[in-house]
């Protein structure tokens, strides 16, 4: 029996464990997928949201100083007769090479009371990093590792359920998903799927909160980018990550480790017949005023590809959340080997 045969009766044997955790009795309604936003006349059917990125960036290698608008983002979303849907556009993203700016186009259907199915363009269930809403991210941007090895916003479906009740104090919620293997509105490469499932927990601890979280993927791909990795990647890849965060009144610390394995098919250069890329953060951070927080993150990642080595990168930043939808973002950004040829970053961002 092959391994995507066996990979395949454990996705539908884990998908039965799933349904016989989480099935109730009766459906329940489905939680509203606007988190933010603002809703547009009676009921719940629309919601309203946006963000606005307008970033400064100086000193940066390769790159001449200036300023910039990283995100401009539009989401539609609401509920109908227990159904949830999400639209989401950024005006940001569009260019000659990716000339759509649509990132998210989903539904959500409820099928128990801790059971629910997703299908469309969405976020792949991997790295807790990725999965925060970029709002919310602690920096100006994610960990390089995860924007390499995290499958990113794919076609497919999911299933979701809390494994625990909902009185619990500990939390624990289990994803499986099977998508295009392509990032975006890109179709399949070939006849064979993304397979990926996810497990995560929160819990208190102390006078904080302990989140946890593991991802495993596997695809056979056909002529696939993974960025700052492989171009036009050809074989099997098989993914896997797990993060943690701990989280008190005032301070916080985070990290993740994140590996792939790479098995290119067909003719190569002999040094890139496998890849084994490699990362990792830890972030600490500290609220040291009302709306002030100031953090470190240590990141590195290696791509495992001829020419290149390790680099080990120092972010410092600096958030002050002048509202509750508008926030001032300053980072600096260096090599540790070199930490006076960093560049800077300053942001300001609404969301709501």
């Amino acid at each position: 029996m092959s391994f995507e045969s066996v990979l395949r009766q454990f996705a539908l044997g884990f998908a039965g464990l799933l349904v016989g955790l989480c099935a109730e009795t009766h459906p329940s309604v489905a939680q509203s997928p606007g988190e933010t936003g603002v809703t547009v006349g009676a009921g719940d059917a629309l919601r309203v949201g946006g963000l606005v990125q307008a970033d400064a960036v100086l000193g940066r290698d390769g790159a001449t100083d200036g300023f910039r608008a990283r995100s401009a983002r539009l989401r539609l979303g609401g509920q109908a007769q227990g159904v949830s849907y999400v639209v989401q556009t950024d005006f940001a993203s569009s260019s000659s090479n990716s000339p759509s700016s649509l990132l998210d186009a989903f539904l959500r259907v409820p099928l128990a009371d801790r059971l629910r199915l997703r299908g469309g363009l969405f976020k792949t269930p991997y790295s807790a990093e990725f999965l925060a809403p970029r709002p919310r991210i602690r920096f100006a941007e994610r960990a390089r590792v995860v924007n390499a090895l995290a499958p990113n916003r794919q076609a497919g479906v999911q299933l979701s359920g809390d494994l625990t009740p909902p009185a619990s104090d500990a939390q624990v919620t289990a994803t499986l998903g099977a998508f295009n293997g392509t990032r975006g509105l890109s179709t399949n490469d070939n006849d064979n799927l993304l397979y990926l499932a996810r497990l995560s927990g929160s819990l208190p601890a102390g006078s904080g909160t302990l989140d946890l979280g593991a991802s495993g993927g596997y695809s056979i791909d056909d002529g696939v980018t993974i960025p700052n990795t492989a171009t036009s990647y050809s074989g099997t890849r098989a993914l896997f990550q797990a993060d943690a965060e701990y989280e008190a009144e005032r301070w916080l610390v985070s990290g993740a480790l994140h590996a792939a394995d790479l098995e290119h098919d067909g003719p190569t250069v002999p040094e890139t017949e496998a890849q084994s890329p490699v990362g990792y953060y830890v972030t600490g951070g500290l609220n040291v005023h009302d709306r002030h927080q100031v953090l470190a993150r240590v990141e590195g990642y290696a791509p495992d590809t001829p020419g290149a080595s390790p680099d080990d990168q120092l972010v410092l930043g600096y958030n002050y959340d002048a509202s509750s939808v508008f926030r001032v973002v300053v980072n600096y950004q260096a090599s540790t080997e070199d930490l006076a040829e960093g560049f800077l970053t300053g942001r300001l961002q609404m969301a709501f």
